[in-house]
């Protein structure tokens, strides 16, 4: 559920002695000049652009310096892998001696790094070889997607705790017709591929999803808990993530300026998702406990709150519409044909109070391959919404759940004071909360959770930090517990998605 050069030369000037020699005032002296130096270039913020994925392009990038302006010459190239992020151990790969460099079998499992040797034109060359940081371990398998938080698409001001993926999307049937985009947030709390018009989707002339006899177009409204709204029209696409294809995925055009005005119903009092600053990602991918968007509550009801069409071929005005299952978003999950029966989210704990960035996996199965295998721990059944319960101090929050689009944990309490100042809709402790509560499941199991709250307006304070783990808020409803993305942090946690079966139970269920 988405809640949100110039190079100085500097020339030293060295005073020397004069040697006098000889007698009674006889003699004579001469200068010799000091040899001139000339220093090595230098090669900084060298990184790695692409995902490290099995057949994917990365990028080496650098910047070229020299303190008297020599050109650059031919500077020298070498990818490495390691066994560790840290690069213990690294070994230069065979023939990878460009800055383009094609992720092959033999990474799986290894980090990479690209080093470069600058050389200049003239004066002093060699400069000393400098290597990026490491990529994330290159997945050792086609049913595994890298995800990341960072600070998000550009032009999307400040993003916190968002979990990012790159999806791809491709005309129905067509391998060159495609488009990767960026920054789609990563959501257990939504279902269905929902992006921004102008995320590059025009050019892949997605076909439309039209209503029955009318063949006008079938338009989607989402409202989420944050006040904002996702409006557009449904159009099928096949989507790729990671190695795994799911073919004519219904999905959701954010803002596309073809379609009607929203509908009175979807808009009001909220704010439209139109571009990435206002959602802070390039699209949102519903990841989450069930197959369809709304289900036979969409398919039997024509004011159904989610599901629009034209009145005519105008399209200027809209009315309510049934949309059938097979016309609603869908989780595109259990489209693929294996790994198909949940979702494996592992992201690495923070041992500081707060990081710049973060690289994970999320797993495609459920103990289907050696990748997405269940250690001992809790297996937590939903009811029928996809609820848990969640106790903390004496209080049952009935309606609780595991939600990687919120980017806090968000809950109403009267024990913890909330910001008043900028940081508005988060909590302001005078100093750090620790908390313990407990998640129960339909299944009577349950499971202790420990977490910490931070002041939210001092987890602000540093925009160089996207993730923070000790960051929430009040929800506003005192039933719902929403579990956002700091309580993956350090997790390992599966997804069962409804009506698939594992050998974890039949889904929806959560386990970790």
């Amino acid at each position: 559920m988405y809640f949100n050069k110039l190079a100085h030369r500097v020339l030293a000037l060295l005073l020397l002695a004069l040697l006098l020699t000889g007698c009674g005032g006889g003699g004579g002296g001469s200068t010799t000049p000091p040899p001139s130096t000339n220093a090595a270039p230098v090669a900084s913020s060298v990184t790695i652009s692409g995902t490290a994925l099995l057949g994917s392009l990365l990028t080496g990038n650098y910047t070229y310096a020299d303190a008297e302006g020599d050109p650059q010459g031919n500077s020298t190239f070498r990818w490495m892998r390691s066994g560790s992020s840290g690069g213990a151990g690294k070994v230069a790969i065979s023939g990878a001696t460009g800055r383009i460099y094609t992720v092959a079998a033999a990474d799986q499992g290894s980090y990479l790094f690209f080093c470069v040797t600058p050389v200049s034109g003239a004066g002093t060359s060699p400069g000393a070889e400098v290597c990026s940081s490491a990529t994330i371990a290159v997945p050792a398998s086609a049913n595994t997607m890298i995800v990341t938080v960072d600070a998000g698409p550009d032009n999307s001001a400040y993003n916190v705790n968002r979990l990012y993926a790159s999806v791809t999307i491709c005309h129905p049937g067509s391998s060159t017709v495609c488009q990767t985009i960026d920054h789609i947030l990563v959501d257990t709390g939504s279902t269905g591929l929902r992006l921004l018009y102008n995320a590059g989707l025009p050019a892949l002339n997605l076909p439309p999803v039209t209503t029955g006899a009318t063949n006008l177009p079938l338009l989607s409204c989402v409202q989420f808990v944050d006040n904002t709204y996702a409006w557009g029209p449904v159009v099928k696409a096949d989507v790729v993530l990671g190695g795994k294809t799911a073919a004519g995925v219904p999905m959701q055009v954010i803002a596309d300026p073809a379609s009607a005005s929203p509908a009175a119903s979807c808009s009001i009092g909220g704010t439209a998702i139109t571009t990435a600053r206002v959602l802070g990602a390039n699209g949102i991918i519903g990841l989450g406990l069930f197959k369809n968007d709304c289900g036979s509550g969409c398919s039997a009801t024509t004011h159904n709150g989610s599901y629009y069409t034209c009145t005519d071929s105008t399209c200027l005005r809209t009315v309510g519409t049934v949309a059938s299952i097979a016309q609603q978003l869908k989780n595109p999950v259990p489209l693929f044909a294996q790994d198909n029966n949940g979702i494996l989210i592992d992201l690495p704990a923070i041992t500081t109070s707060t990081a710049a960035t973060l690289s994970g996996t999320v797993t495609f199965g459920i103990q289907t391959q050696s990748n997405n295998q269940f250690a001992p721990g809790t297996v937590l059944s939903t009811d029928s919404l996809g609820y848990v319960t969640t106790t903390l101090a004496g209080r049952s929050y009935t309606n609780g759940f595991l939600d990687t689009g919120s980017n806090g944990v968000f809950f109403d309490s009267t024990a913890i004071s909330a910001c008043t100042d900028g940081s508005v809709g988060f909590y302001c402790p005078l100093a750090r909360t620790a908390l313990t509560a407990t998640l129960v499941g339909t299944n009577s199991l349950n499971a202790a959770i420990t977490f910490a709250i931070d002041n939210a307006t001092s987890l602000f304070s540093d925009s160089s930090q996207h993730v923070l783990p000790t960051l929430a808020g009040p929800f506003g409803d005192s039933t719902s517990f929403d579990w956002g993305l700091p309580f993956f942090y350090g997790r390992r946690v599966f997804i069962g998605i409804e009506g698939q079966p594992s050998s974890l139970g039949t889904g929806p269920f959560y386990a970790f």
